[in-house]
């Protein structure tokens, strides 16, 4: 069949993957094939099923599919460094003398801002782990735990216990869950749409 025939028009649809347009048809068989499924085999092409029939015992044994592990992108990681740091940030003094001026300043036994952020900073590091496959997922976790770390951070910062100012530590919290916030809604505005 000359080349002018085998290839196809702009309309064809592959006959296993119909959502794709077809780029030749099998030798052998006469089916449309996506770009998939097009193999070629000594200056034809043929469609998978139609290899054997070809080649004889020369067909190659179809891979072996890997299991799926997507590792993670960098601004993922990033992402996941921004709130190691605001939880890190916690066992740092918060104020400069009383109430929450020495180790773990930004965890209290009485009702604080620190408290929250402190709370939400571990929570959202560990959520991020567990649904570190599911990047959507670990990003909606990411915006949210960022943005109520900074929030709270803000807060402890601007509303210390009566007597004492803030430490270094609240800044650094709210910087922390600031960057996690839009690092996460950074990516997740740049992932591709999934593909059906």
């Amino acid at each position: 069949m000359p080349t002018e025939e085998r290839t196809t028009k702009g309309t064809e649809r592959c006959a296993t993957h119909p959502s794709r347009l077809t780029v030749g048809t099998c030798d052998v068989c006469g089916r449309p094939l996506c770009v998939e499924c097009a193999v070629p085999v000594r200056g034809r092409v043929l469609g998978p099923e139609c290899l054997s029939e070809v080649l004889g015992d020369d067909v190659p044994a179809a891979p072996v599919p890997r299991p799926w592990r997507r590792s993670r992108a960098p601004v993922d990681r990033m992402v996941g460094a921004a709130l190691a740091v605001a939880a890190l940030a916690t066992l740092f003094p918060w104020t400069r003398f009383s109430t929450g001026s020495g180790f773990a300043g930004g965890w209290a036994f009485e009702v604080r801002w620190s408290m929250l952020t402190a709370s939400v900073a571990v929570t959202g590091l560990v959520l991020w782990f567990v649904f570190g496959r599911r990047p959507s997922v670990a990003r909606t976790i990411a915006i949210v735990a960022g943005t109520l770390v900074a929030v709270g951070s803000l807060l402890a910062a601007l509303n210390p216990p009566p007597f004492t100012k803030p430490a270094l530590a609240p800044w650094i919290a709210l910087a922390a869950g600031a960057a996690a916030a839009v690092l996460g809604g950074y990516a997740t505005a740049r992932s591709p749409a999934p593909h059906v």
